[in-house]
């Protein structure tokens, strides 16, 4: 009996970059200094495009076996989400005054995840590395401008976030034309750190952080 061709599962990772870019793209121009006061305008699009979107782009990243895709659309799905949850329901009920200190406790948390998933960007392409060195250094910019309540500190940021808004937008759009055509039109400079990729080498790697001993021993003996 034929075995059933192969089933082809688009790449989910454009559809990410693309929520995560648009939705980054109209918060960090409000926090540049346009019209701040309608920042509630980009609700919405933080909880349906930027956090639904985003975190269906991560699921179906994990379902390919993407960690490093997985881990990141799931996860800033989630920010924006909360994001938009965080400005609408809670902020309105915080003491006065103390709105600006608490933005800035729930920034710093993701500023260190960015962090983190920047260092691994090394193995992937030098637009990631580029877009969540950018996402890093807004989320610690934000985080700051909110604990000094201090608007030049915010507009920093907003800067910061409209150029990595643009890097990812970039990454999205080199996803849908590399694929569309059939080869990488769009370049986005792949493995920039692969000058680092001694330090794997003589290394069982297993299937998961979180795999079990009986499944590392399988994957240790293929």
């Amino acid at each position: 009996m034929p075995e059933p061709p192969a089933r082809i599962v688009a790449d989910p990772a454009p559809l990410g970059l693309a929520a995560f870019g648009a939705t980054t793209f109209m918060l960090s121009l409000f926090n540049a200094g346009v019209r701040p006061s309608l920042v509630a305008a980009v609700f919405p699009t933080a909880f349906l495009f930027g956090g639904v979107v985003q975190l269906v782009a991560g699921i179906f990243e994990l379902r390919q076996g993407g960690t490093f895709g997985g881990t990141a659309f799931s996860a800033f799905g989630a920010f924006w989400m909360s994001y938009a949850a965080f400005g609408h329901f809670i902020v309105p009920t915080l003491p006065p005054g103390q709105a600006p200190f608490a933005t800035g406790m729930f920034a710093l948390p993701w500023a260190i995840l960015a962090f983190y998933l920047t260092v691994a960007t090394l193995r992937t392409n030098c637009v990631l590395l580029a877009l969540f060195t950018g996402a890093t250094t807004t989320l610690t910019l934000l985080s700051i401008a909110e604990f000094l309540d201090s608007d030049p500190w915010r507009r920093a940021g907003g800067a910061t976030g409209l150029i990595t808004a643009g890097l990812a937008l970039y990454g999205s759009f080199a996803g849908v034309i590399n694929t569309t055509w059939g080869r990488p039109l769009i370049p986005t400079f792949p493995d920039p750190g692969k000058r680092l990729a001694h330090l794997g080498h003589r290394m069982n790697r297993p299937l998961s952080l979180t795999s079990s001993a009986g499944e590392r021993e399988v994957s240790e003996n293929r």
